[in-house]
């Protein structure tokens, strides 16, 4: 299993971000949220300046239905790399979902 390949890559070298970034993923792929937060946060210490780790925080943020923090996380992936359409598209995903999870679609639609 490549989590496994990545744990045994990060006990090797735990100061390598992609390891982080590529183990998040995997956990993102199997819908384990808080697993892939963890490895995105240690990701974005190792390497604050990456967007990539950004776009990864935020994406278990999304899965774990915290729409802000994700709004927030690819926010900041956004101002380090403001041409990233991945990163803008899933800034402003974030936003909807994080209305719509909220009820504030409903609430405009009444106006």
């Amino acid at each position: 299993m490549a989590i496994d390949a990545y744990t045994q890559a990060i006990d090797f070298d735990p100061t390598d971000h992609t390891f982080f970034s590529n183990r998040s993923l995997c956990w993102l792929l199997l819908g384990q949220g808080e697993h892939a937060l963890s490895d995105a946060k240690a990701c974005r210490e190792l390497k604050p300046d990456w967007p990539k780790a950004c776009f990864r925080e935020g994406a278990a943020l999304r899965l774990l239905q915290r729409f802000d923090e994700a709004a927030n996380a690819f926010y900041e992936g956004v101002l380090l790399s403001p041409e990233s359409k991945e990163l803008i598209d899933a800034f402003r995903e974030a936003v909807d979902a994080g209305r719509k999870f909220h009820g504030k679609d409903k609430i405009k639609d009444k106006a």
